[in-house]
């Protein structure tokens, strides 16, 4: 870039060695050069763009706001009070299945252990509810078997099962033969058909 006293020089403008000094403050102070223009230019640019992201957001927001405005706040409130509620008692539903299903497990083990041969007519005669309630379930189950098994009405449901005969009976019957019956295979069957 020229400075401006030469550019003055050119033109033909004569400025006195005194005065040198004052002039380049004054046009410094006073006047900016292409590149700071471009530079407050390019800031300037920036300053609007994030003007422009900041109005698109802002009116982004409202629109967002605006879907909200007739919603009714108190009953969105008291749907999530009703919805823990549901899972609340979901949540007891579901633990209370898996004690019922630990204590069903533990009175069909205990009956087991103890040699019942009926687990039905046993857990019928057990105080199920007492015995769901008591703090040890396990031993508080033993002693109500023990008790059932010396028991006089109860004494059968208890004991080594009876073993299970397999293949011990005729299923068609004795066969008998009549007179006149000689065959007893399907080979003399068919030679006396033959003969």
């Amino acid at each position: 870039m020229k400075n401006i006293l030469t550019i003055l020089k050119e033109l033909g403008i004569e400025v006195p060695k005194d005065k040198e000094d004052g002039l380049n403050t004054a046009v410094v102070e006073n006047y900016k050069t292409v590149a700071d223009y471009d530079k407050q230019k390019e800031k300037l640019d920036i300053a609007n763009e994030t003007i422009k992201a900041n109005d698109t957001a802002m009116k982004d927001l409202q629109t967002k706001l605006d879907e909200f405005k007739d919603v009714d706040v108190s009953g969105l409130n008291q749907r999530i009070k009703d919805l823990e509620t549901e899972k609340t008692n979901i949540q007891k539903d579901y633990d209370a299945k898996i004690a019922d299903r630990d204590f069903n497990d533990l009175v069909k083990e205990s009956i087991a252990a103890v040699n019942g041969k009926n687990p039905k007519a046993i857990t019928a005669l057990l105080d199920v509810e007492t015995l769901k309630a008591s703090k040890n379930q396990k031993e508080d189950i033993a002693t109500a078997l023990k008790a059932l098994t010396e028991k006089e009405d109860s004494k059968m449901l208890f004991g080594e099962p009876e073993p299970n005969p397999v293949r011990t009976g005729n299923l068609i019957g004795p066969v008998q033969k009549t007179s006149g019956q000689s065959t007893d295979t399907l080979k003399d069957a068919l030679k006396e058909k033959y003969k």
